[in-house]
């Protein structure tokens, strides 16, 4: 331990992964042991970051563009063999003489800037504008009983308070991208990492000035339209699903057959 916390400050990044630690493991008990395990570990991170990622790429894709894909990959399978392909593509960088740089660069840009702003306004949108009430309903149609009162909490006050000091403190502390202690990475490098970097985030503006251009009314109207959330997750009944009283409307639609024809020239045909 007095060895890892010696070289943090020196080895900051990929090396502290790939040069610290494993120097640590080195003068452990049965350091074959640990070592496997600690980079099994890796593996299995990287995998289970993986998973997710690709996941929402190929959800985007196929709520966009699924069925003229599926015209011509025909599968499901095929569109995620060929979002992993394209990330490959994309990785390769990262693995020739220079790739640390780029690794870095875009580590820094990605992981300090760009990622803490998304979580700030994920966690705005979902526990303060959706807000706790709506999600403790939906978690109680769901399960039968409502969230803990410490969950409600966390989902109040604390997640959004410490992402957004997260935040603040990645602002007020932000410096340049740069490896080790002598290299400072250029302006045209800087300004590819800030261009990466609002990739992610520039669509959160773009979306809420799309919104409010396409909305109808005055500007406070338009505003506050937007901030409500729509169809049926503005209403959802407290009430477990079993003991809900059902609607005539919802008594007559489980009253229509799986396979009823919708009209008399369907039938016909």
């Amino acid at each position: 331990l007095v060895c890892v916390w010696w070289c943090l400050p020196c080895s900051l990044g990929p090396g502290l992964v790939f040069v610290v630690y494993p120097e640590v493991f080195s003068t452990m008990p049965v350091s074959q042991l640990w070592a496997f395990l600690f980079f099994l570990m890796l593996l299995c991170l990287g995998l289970d970051s993986q998973f997710a990622m690709v996941e929402v790429m190929v959800t985007c894709v196929m709520d966009g563009f699924g069925p003229r894909l599926l015209r011509v990959l025909k599968r499901k399978e095929f569109v995620v063999l060929v979002v992993c392909f394209v990330g490959f593509l994309f990785g390769l960088p990262d693995i020739t003489q220079g790739g640390i740089f780029v690794f870095q660069l875009m580590d820094h840009y990605t992981a300090v800037v760009s990622l803490m702003f998304l979580a700030f306004f994920e966690v705005v949108a979902v526990c303060w504008i959706f807000g706790v009430g709506r999600i403790s309903k939906m978690v109680t149609k769901m399960l039968g009983k409502p969230p803990n009162i410490f969950f409600r909490v966390c989902w109040m006050v604390f997640s959004p308070t410490l992402v957004m000091c997260i935040l603040i403190s990645s602002i007020v502390h932000y410096k340049p991208a740069r490896y080790g202690k002598t290299y400072t990475y250029p302006a045209w490098a800087e300004g590819v990492g800030w261009f990466i970097s609002l990739i992610s985030i520039i669509w959160i503006p773009l979306g809420a000035v799309h919104t409010l251009s396409y909305s109808k009314g005055t500007l406070m109207q338009r505003l506050k339209a937007s901030l409500l959330p729509c169809d049926e997750l503005a209403n959802i009944d407290v009430l477990p699903e079993e003991n809900q009283p059902h609607s005539s409307q919802s008594q007559s639609l489980d009253m229509i057959p799986e396979k009823a024809p919708l009209n008399d020239s369907e039938s016909s045909l």
